[in-house]
């Protein structure tokens, strides 16, 4: 959300990364939840808002939930008493063996798979 929000590094790590993106497939309903916030907040008009998650989403794949829905009680149970959709994130990450890019601290609380936040991502590029 922050990539659409904002011209951010987040967003340009999203364009330049070479490793697989992915999200769940539940991302495109939150998104279409707060598009109005998006455009607000983003000074963007409607329709650039829409050419831009196009764009972003040329470089995020995104992952149906009957590929991780045998991980969401595993990550349900790792996070506690979160934000829903922070289970769904995770047991994504779970089912596609990946790692969570995310700088919400509710990640913190489980150890199933490694959590990188933007500052990371950025420290990891200044070591080459």
């Amino acid at each position: 959300m922050s990539a659409l929000i904002s011209d951010s590094k987040t967003r340009e790590l999203i364009v330049t990364l070479e490793p697989t993106l992915v999200t769940p497939a539940v991302v495109h309903d939150e998104i279409r939840t707060y598009e109005d916030l998006i455009v607000e907040k983003s000074g963007m008009e409607r329709d650039r808002v829409q050419q831009f998650i196009e764009l972003l989403f040329s470089y995020i794949e995104t992952i149906p939930a009957s590929a991780f829905y045998r991980h969401i009680e595993e990550a349900g149970d790792a996070l506690g008493e979160t934000d829903p959709d922070d289970v769904l994130y995770l047991a994504c990450a779970l089912g596609s063996e990946a790692s969570i890019w995310s700088d919400d601290t509710d990640f913190e609380e489980q150890d199933l798979v490694p959590v990188f936040t933007t500052s990371d991502v950025v420290d990891s590029f200044d070591t080459f």
